[in-house]
């Protein structure tokens, strides 16, 4: 077989990409019994920021999974450079960046794969990564290597 040692090449996508759907701008259509095209605008930044990467679609026969990566910073994610955040009230301080403590990863086919975290020990500033009773320390590199399916920022103090 001629081609059989290439390399699969995986796409990327920056952070920013998905984030824009928040820009109170762009146009969303969703099917909520029926469809409809939706605007979404962050009114309040909340202490954890949780994001849901839509890995997988279904349509009438079958599952797929969507296998881009995600480019992501694990420390300093400032919402300000990606959307328009809301002013905040007087004395107070716009706290817009945002740090990585866990990354939900899905490995595998659709309905055949497995789920492993990565979860940062705040205190000591250490990652590890989990599967089932599976534990091991980590580097911060390793955690954007993933299909991430979810992630959960803190907001900084």
């Amino acid at each position: 077989m001629i081609f059989a040692n290439l390399v699969r090449i995986q796409s990327k996508v920056p952070l920013f990409n998905i984030l824009k759907k928040f820009d109170g701008e762009s146009v969303t259509e969703v099917v909520r019994p029926r469809i409809a095209r939706m605007r979404y605008r962050v009114t309040r930044l909340p202490r954890y920021l949780i994001l849901h990467m839509r890995r997988f679609t279904k349509n009438n026969f079958f599952v797929e999974k969507n296998p881009t990566l995600v480019n992501f910073p694990v420390k300093n994610l400032e919402l300000k450079d990606y959307i328009p955040l809301p002013t905040p009230k007087e004395n107070q301080k716009l706290r817009s960046k945002y740090d990585l403590i866990a990354n939900i990863v899905h490995d595998g086919k659709p309905g055949e794969g497995s789920y492993r975290v990565f979860v940062q020990r705040k205190s000591e500033e250490l990652w590890y990564e989990m599967q089932d009773l599976h534990v091991s320390e980590t580097l911060p590199q390793m955690v954007a290597l993933s299909e991430t399916y979810m992630q959960i920022y803190e907001q900084q103090t």
